[in-house]
């Protein structure tokens, strides 16, 4: 009992002697915030590649509608027809309609799911928009003598004076 009192003694002495340093420590570095997310919506390049990805998509989704509504007609027709159908034909007929069922989904996943070719190319746009964000971040950043800059929608609070949201725009000539 009397060991494992020192031992909750020493924690405690050492935690009250660190704990100033490291406080101070942090004061030593500035640190800002950056709202990305309305640099971002700002920027004229983000809104072209916005519809560019738009008139990517607009005929993928055009043509999985296509198919869905296809795969419902045939589906609607099986039921009407499946009573006065053969076993034979009506288990044809279940696999054909399975493989078209599965057909929509992999197309689905092709184009619209992750990694698909709508992802692709919407990260083939943003990067380097927000390569661009990122530089005039560390620009603003380190000519304010910020060392850490964080995203504004993390913090809890922030003086406005440590918000560089609006000097990245500035630096991004975003009215």
């Amino acid at each position: 009992m009397n060991m494992s009192r020192r031992i909750v003694m020493a924690v405690g002495l050492s935690m009250v002697l660190v704990a100033p340093q490291s406080f101070a420590a942090q004061e030593a570095g500035k640190v800002s915030v950056v709202d990305s997310g309305k640099i971002l919506q700002q920027l004229p390049e983000t809104k072209q590649a916005e519809a560019t990805l738009q008139a990517t998509a607009a005929p993928l989704q055009k043509e999985l509608e296509r198919m869905q509504l296809d795969y419902q007609k045939s589906i609607a027709a099986y039921r009407q027809q499946a009573a006065s159908m053969a076993k034979p034909a009506r288990d044809a007929k279940e696999k054909e309609l399975g493989l078209k069922g599965q057909s929509i989904e992999k197309y689905q996943q092709e184009k619209f799911g992750r990694g698909g070719l709508v992802e692709k190319k919407q990260q083939e746009l943003l990067i380097p928009i927000r390569q661009k964000v990122l530089a005039a971040v560390e620009s603003v950043a380190q000519s304010e003598g910020f060392a850490l800059v964080l995203e504004k929608n993390i913090a809890i609070y922030v003086a406005p004076a440590n918000d560089l949201t609006f000097k990245v725009m500035n630096q991004l000539n975003i009215k």
